[in-house]
Order: C-alpha cells, then sequence, then structure tokens
C-alpha cells in the first residue's frame, strides 16, 4: 500500500508536466491568507473550438500542512455555452491516512497536480465556465494557497 502512496505523487507530477505540449487553458488562483472561504467560488472560463477532441482536465493544489483535514470537499460547477448548468461534488486527498502529505512538497507549502477528468469531450464549441466553492466542515478552511485549472487536447477523437 506505501508503494502506491508514494508512487501517486510522482506519476502525477509526470502527468502535469507531461501534457504542456496541448495546452488549451491554463490559469492559477490565489486564495485569501486567512484561508477559502465559502464565499470565495474560483470562476475558470475558457473556450473550446475543437469539439472532435478529447480533453484532459487537471486540478493543482498549492498547499501547507496547516490544511487541517485529510481531504479537500469541493462543488464544482459545469456552465456550458448553451447556458445548461452541472454541478458535482468531489473529494480530494491531500494527505495519505497516516498524515503523510500527497505531493511535492518543500518546506511546509506542496503542490498536488490531480486528474480532474480524462479524455472529456466538449459537445458544443464556445466558452465554458468551470467554477469551484470549497465545501468544507468549517467557513474558512486553512491552508489552501492556490488552485490551478489546466486543460489539455489529447491525441485522440471522439
Amino acid at each position: 500500500m506505501k508503494k502506491h502512496i508514494l508512487f501517486a505523487p510522482i506519476l502525477a507530477a509526470v502527468i502535469w508536466s507531461a501534457c504542456s505540449g496541448n495546452v488549451v487553458f491554463e490559469q492559477k488562483q490565489e486564495l485569501p491568507a486567512g484561508g477559502w472561504q465559502y464565499a470565495d467560488t474560483l470562476n475558470f472560463s475558457f473556450s473550446i473550438e475543437d469539439t472532435s477532441a478529447l480533453y484532459n482536465l487537471y486540478l493543482g493544489f498549492e498547499y501547507t500542512d496547516s490544511f487541517p483535514n485529510q481531504n479537500l470537499y469541493l462543488k464544482l460547477h459545469t456552465l456550458f455555452p448553451d447556458g445548461k448548468r452541472q454541478q458535482k461534488l468531489r473529494s480530494f486527498n491531500l494527505f495519505d491516512g497516516a498524515g503523510a502529505a500527497l505531493g511535492e512538497c518543500s518546506g511546509r507549502r506542496c503542490n498536488l497536480p490531480v486528474m480532474l477528468q480524462e479524455n472529456a469531450f466538449f459537445k458544443l464549441p464556445g466558452t465554458y465556465v468551470i467554477s469551484l466553492e470549497q465545501f468544507g466542515r468549517q467557513d474558512a478552511v486553512p491552508g489552501i494557497e492556490a488552485v490551478e485549472l489546466k486543460v489539455e487536447r489529447t491525441e485522440k477523437k471522439k
């Protein structure tokens, strides 16, 4: 089990760095030092023109060891070009069961890239908005410093 825990961050880092060639969108948003409030919705707006391609979507978390939980719960909202909306609740592990930080850490700061969705397809060309809300146990979750969204076009077609 420990081999998988150690291997996962390395694999995620390789995936994160390998996707730089076909990046369609990449944006990092910093969070206030006082913690990620419920009201601090992060909006990422990007355009998709090639609806025949498949895409990988990644989230990157910059966090400190002061984050109080093993995982981070997020509400993800997607706004489609036709005005339709979709919502999902997701959990992302930032620490393993023994309390060790996942990802690449330097001092008290860590960076963890994770796959949000693999081989996603977009039915409509146009602007998509992905909004992230923290959905934790408290209003101000300390320790999350920034969140990044990256959209990569793959070589695959649907």
